[in-house]
């Protein structure tokens, strides 16, 4: 009985799993692959995504924490030249943008009392440039602009002294007399006229309410002169 020989492979042995080899032959077994090596390297790239998002995430934070500050707002509408008070105002908190002009709550003391310049509207956030600036008049208090021509003042008064301003009639023969009751008076400011001119230098002076309507026409008429007084009068 004749015994057939077995089939020699090329690249292998005797083929027991069906796969071909290269010259067609059926070839052994493949390489069994190293378990997890494939699998270890999605997760690792899966951490890293994880840190950095969260480094980003926690940098966010801190950049939005640190963009928001407590403002002040109007509660309710103001005229303009209304003076600002405490009860006007309330506490809100926003991201302060680059070129957002806003006054910060602790910052309330520097506008209370001041007056405002537009109207605004309840909600409104305040800004400093929808301010003026605080008045100098005292309270019970106005002030009167005052034109003289040098000679009807001392030339050395400066402001924040006190004065008296004297009604004074000029007779046509040039003689000037006092007309009236002098009036106590402050300089609160002054613009002078140039030396070589013969502008008049304009004071602008604090008289009481009472007294501001005749110091105006004695300023108008051109019968005033200041007298200059003295640190006991």
């Amino acid at each position: 009985m004749a015994v057939a020989a077995p089939r020699t492979l090329t690249n292998g042995g005797p083929g027991t799993n069906g796969r071909p080899t290269i010259d067609g032959t059926r070839g052994g077994p493949s390489p069994a692959r190293k378990p997890g090596r494939r699998r270890q390297t999605p997760l690792v790239v899966v951490g890293v995504l994880l840190v950095v998002g969260c480094a980003l995430g926690f940098a966010d934070a801190s950049l939005s924490l640190a963009s928001h500050e407590d403002v002040l707002a109007v509660s309710q509408p103001l005229a303009a030249g209304q003076l600002l008070a405490s009860g006007d105002l309330r506490a809100v908190r926003v991201s302060t943008g680059a070129g957002l002009g806003v006054v910060p709550v602790a910052d309330e003391a520097s506008v209370v009392g001041r007056p405002v310049a537009v109207p605004l509207v309840a909600g409104a956030l305040l800004s400093p440039g929808e301010l003026g600036s605080t008045s100098a008049v005292a309270s019970g208090a106005d002030v009167v602009a005052v034109a003289l021509k040098a000679g009807l003042f001392p030339p050395d008064l400066a402001p924040g002294d006190r004065v008296q301003v004297v009604p004074v009639v000029t007779a046509s023969s040039g003689t000037a007399t006092v007309s009236g009751s002098p009036v106590d008076a402050t300089v609160l400011a002054l613009q002078a006229a140039p030396a070589s001119s013969n502008a008049a230098t304009v004071f602008s002076l604090q008289v009481v309410k009472t007294d501001a309507d005749g110091v105006a026409s004695l300023a108008a008429a051109g019968e005033a002169s200041l007298v200059q007084l003295g640190a006991g009068s």
